[in-house]
């Protein structure tokens, strides 16, 4: 039986200078408008805090066991913080907060109680709210814990967006495809993906017949299309560098994400949140994009490669707010599949995800974002049965590419840079 979650809905927003929340939907009810407070922005700014954070994990990312690591405690210090801020010193929210827990504790068939975060100030989009750390003050009898380590308390980055979303059924295996983007950057070093891309071609290949994986034959914006044009893909899973950009909007600093590809020559090209979803529009299919690339899911609102692509009705995005070592992007995506391809939602396959990462490093499992425009949990219905007439895509999108090059060639036309 599919995973069903409850939902706490939270959206927080700002009034002139002064944060506000509110519950939206939760087994307990609503909340009015409530303030914010959020005491430890009055000591350092998120963009300091945020630095802080990510040289925790860069610092502690080779930590698998032992006691506490002052990396760690950073982040865990961090999510209590958080926590402690919304859910417990808010009297409203936390009151909802807990009544809403027992609830989804005390049914049967459900599987705990989904943190939908709506959050619009950019400055708090861009913090680690994964980290958040409940230290249980409401129940002594409950362990202390990171809430997105439980099945019992995924958290997702909720965006409003208009529109129908796909259905999660899917006749047939379910299709991925996978791109590997890995151009000479200046600044940046080579990611060594050999590893990483023979242990998601093993994992997968175990999974079969429910699931039908290609790699695309070059990083390039244009075989992406193609591919995305020929092909019914319902996973798309990119593997690459990606970063942030910095501007001014309205007085305001507004951060943007992109993801690098490659040209015809294999040197970089810098392709933004837009552009990126332009690249997918083709394919009417798409119910996930899994981006293995730093930043993915880092930015405003919308302004993550990530968060983008939910913009422009891709159900659900897995992406980096962070760089991640190849080693945990590695066990997160072998156990995120098998999770995914046995029925369970997306929400507790990335929490399964996550846990398998900690294994590997004490501080990358709370990188991955979730982002959805779903209003419930989502478990994808897969009918292997099914005729797969889309398979072997890639080798036809070649073929139509390879048609394409001579049909320019006999009319004289260049290719396109």
């Amino acid at each position: 039986m599919a995973d069903v979650y409850l939902d706490f809905d939270l959206h927080i927003w700002t009034e002139g200078d002064v944060y506000r929340a509110r519950v939206r939907d939760s087994p307990a009810g609503t909340t009015p408008s409530v303030p914010l407070r959020l005491p430890f922005l009055s000591e350092e700014t998120a963009e300091d805090l945020i630095q802080r954070l990510e040289d925790a994990i860069i610092d502690g990312r080779g930590n698998r066991a032992g006691p506490l690591s002052s990396q760690e405690k950073i982040l865990r210090d961090f999510g209590s913080r958080v926590f402690c801020a919304v859910f417990r010193d808010n009297e409203q929210i936390a009151s909802r907060f807990r009544s809403s827990m027992d609830i989804a504790r005390s049914k049967e068939r459900v599987a705990g109680l989904r943190l939908k975060l709506g959050v619009e100030p950019p400055e708090l989009a861009l913090l680690p709210w994964e980290y958040l750390f409940d230290e249980s003050v409401f129940d002594p009898g409950t362990p202390q814990s990171y809430l997105c380590l439980r099945d019992l308390s995924p958290l997702v980055r909720f965006l409003e967006v208009n529109g129908p979303v796909k259905s999660s059924r899917i006749v047939g295996p379910l299709r991925i495809l996978g791109m590997i983007s890995n151009p000479n950057i200046p600044g940046r070093k080579h990611l060594d993906i050999g590893a990483e891309r023979l242990e998601l071609e093993e994992a997968v290949r175990k999974l079969e017949p429910k699931v039908h994986f290609e790699w695309l034959t070059s990083g390039t914006r244009e075989h992406l299309c193609n591919a995305m044009q020929d092909g019914r893909w319902h996973v798309f899973h990119f593997i690459g560098h990606g970063g942030t950009d910095t501007e001014m909007e309205d007085g305001n600093v507004r951060s943007r994400g992109y993801i690098f590809m490659e040209d015809r020559h294999c040197n970089p090209e810098k392709v933004d949140a837009e552009d990126l979803a332009y690249a997918l529009e083709g394919n009417g299919d798409l119910r996930l994009a899994v981006l293995n690339c730093c930043d993915s899911g880092r930015g405003s609102s919308f302004a993550s490669p990530g968060a983008h692509l939910v913009r422009w009705g891709v159900p659900l995005v897995v992406a980096m707010q962070f760089a991640i070592s190849n080693g945990s992007a590695s066990v997160f995506a072998k156990r995120f599949y098998r999770a995914l391809i046995s029925g369970h939602s997306v929400e507790r396959a990335i929490t399964s995800a996550r846990r398998d990462v900690r294994f590997e490093s004490r501080v990358e499992w709370g990188i991955p974002v979730l982002l959805t425009r779903t209003e419930t949990s989502t478990s994808f219905e897969i009918d292997s049965t099914g005729e797969d007439s889309s398979a072997p895509l890639v080798k036809k999108t070649a073929r139509n590419a390879q048609a394409r090059a001579e049909l320019r060639q006999l009319l004289g036309v260049d290719d396109p840079a």
